[in-house]
């Protein structure tokens, strides 16, 4: 009996470090990107995300790559194809890494407001969800802050836990960070290319 006491407290022992480890790389990932703040909650089958992070560019640099979406792939984003572009809309298919490996494509139309440092998009026609996002650039001179906030209504149950939809959510935005910080070829704090530490 003791030995398998002693067997299970070393598999818990393992797991916790396990667990320990994946968080502190998550958020030194996070940090590598730029991400300051993260808020994710539901209610039922509305979810609020929140993140707050600074891009060490220029806010109209920063704005430009971002309304140029189709140039920005990475693990989570697999691919964007433009579907219609007139004035400040553009509508895209986007290839989103989801749960267990399975890539889902999604239609997003996006509204670009220069005047206003302001990108705000939403999905088209997806009868798994209904998402509407905001980007709020602030132009901090050789640096931008970045205010994101979405609302996403799961219009069909998912049969994963909560935890999965929020690394989900997290996930996609952390990568459009290192992907946008890529594409800008910027360098992290140590002087490293920002996709060097991805997995």
């Amino acid at each position: 009996m003791k030995t398998v006491l002693k067997i299970l407290a070393g598999v818990i022992v393992l797991a916790v470090v396990a667990i320990v480890g994946w968080r502190y790389y998550q958020m030194h990932r996070a940090r590598q990107a730029g991400l300051l703040t993260e808020n994710i909650a539901h209610d039922g089958d509305i979810w609020q995300a929140d993140f707050t992070a600074r891009i060490p560019a220029p806010e109209q640099t920063v704005f430009s790559a971002i309304r140029d979406i189709e140039n920005l792939h990475n693990d989570q984003v697999k691919a964007v194809r433009v579907v219609s572009q007139s004035g400040n809309k553009k509508t895209v298919d986007m290839d989103i890494a989801g749960p267990g490996g399975q890539t889902i494509t999604t239609e997003l139309e996006f509204e670009y407001l220069p005047e206003q440092k302001k990108i705000v998009y939403h999905t088209v026609n997806n009868p798994l969800l209904d998402t509407q996002a905001v980007y709020q650039l602030g132009d901090e001179g050789a640096s931008t802050f970045i205010d994101y906030h979405e609302t996403t209504h799961l219009l069909q149950s998912l049969p994963v836990p909560d935890g999965i939809i929020k690394q989900v959510i997290r996930g996609i935005f952390v990568a459009q960070l290192e992907t946008l910080k890529r594409s800008l070829n910027l360098k992290d704090g140590d002087g490293t290319d920002s996709g060097d530490d991805e997995p």
